[in-house]
């Protein structure tokens, strides 16, 4: 069967103690309190998407990558799950200190769920915590841990709209208060939260630490920088280049583009994703996915409009 059109899929929303109301402002039908997260695009049990509509509406990303891998993925990625989740968060507060695993630890571990690099795009201006500060080995970090200096072990990042950071696995991190960003990851919900600042979760209990599993996870050579934003607003092209995704900022120009895999289109302002079998309507910080199978794609903005695509590998 040829899928050929643009898919979109219902976000699912994920309360969290740390979340706010932007999404809210942002979109209809997201649920009262904090909300933290609209995973867009996720083949994950914690969060399925679903074909929100068209012929295919109600059909879930785990059963368009199992019936149509080849169509939906394209021929060299044709499997059973969806390599790649993408989603919108809402940092009210600042998330936890942690880290994720890559795929050998993830393996070595026996975590149902691979190794998770990921991504960001900075929506809103904030802080950004990515790394560790110079000089700072596993004793210095868990002695911060210990005092309760953590803040003061991590390498913080001022970053404003447009700004741009790539976290490899095993990278510890946390984001900061007021930040709100698009996320491009592999396909995982692994995370070990090294540090919860001293905050209660939603049922007003300390949130679970996984200090042990952070020790074997955290890689203390890794220093990840951001880039920032072109000075002009310029796309600056590809973003990422990686092992698991691809990730180009582009202008919504309506250039024909051919799909060899496929394409997640997340709209930074409101656009229009053409294919040959259709045409979508995105509005700002909405994602659709483009099959392998639609041949070309386009997509049609604002004069100056900038959209991010994202390929999985």
């Amino acid at each position: 069967m040829s899928l050929g059109a643009p898919l979109r899929f219902a976000p699912v929303y994920q309360s969290v103690v740390w979340g706010g109301e932007r999404i809210a402002a942002l979109r209809s039908g997201v649920p009262t309190g904090p909300v933290g997260e609209a995973w867009d695009l996720a083949d994950h049990s914690r969060g399925m998407s679903v074909v929100a509509h068209g012929p295919l509406a109600g059909r879930s990303l785990r059963e368009l990558a199992r019936d149509h891998g080849a169509a939906l993925l394209g021929r060299e990625l044709d499997g059973a799950t969806f390599p790649l989740m993408v989603k919108l968060i809402d940092a009210r507060d600042r998330l936890s200190v942690q880290v994720h695993p890559d795929d050998a630890l993830a393996r070595e571990m026996g975590l149902a769920d691979g190794g998770k690099t990921e991504c960001w795009y900075v929506v809103a201006d904030g802080t950004l915590y990515v790394g560790t500060e110079p000089g700072v080995d596993a004793a210095a970090f868990e002695a911060a841990r210990v005092e309760g200096r953590m803040e003061s072990a991590l390498a913080r990042h001022s970053v404003r709209r447009g700004d741009f950071v790539y976290l490899p696995a095993r990278t510890v991190h946390a984001i900061g208060a007021g930040c709100l960003l698009l996320e491009v990851q592999q396909t995982s919900d692994n995370t070990f939260r090294v540090d919860d600042w001293g905050r209660l979760g939603l049922d007003g209990k300390p949130r679970p630490l996984h200090v042990e599993a952070s020790r074997r996870a955290i890689d203390f050579s890794l220093r990840p920088t951001v880039v920032a934003l072109d000075a002009e607003g310029r796309p600056r092209g590809r973003l990422v280049d990686g092992p698991f995704f691809t990730l180009d900022e582009v202008t919504a120009d309506g250039a024909q583009r051919e799909t060899r895999r496929c394409v997640a289109v997340t709209a930074l302002g409101a656009a229009e994703v053409w294919t040959p079998a259709g045409t979508l309507a995105l509005g700002a910080l909405e994602t659709a996915l483009v099959p392998a199978d639609a041949g070309l794609y386009a997509v049609r903005g604002e004069p100056g409009a900038l959209v991010l695509l994202s390929e999985p590998c």
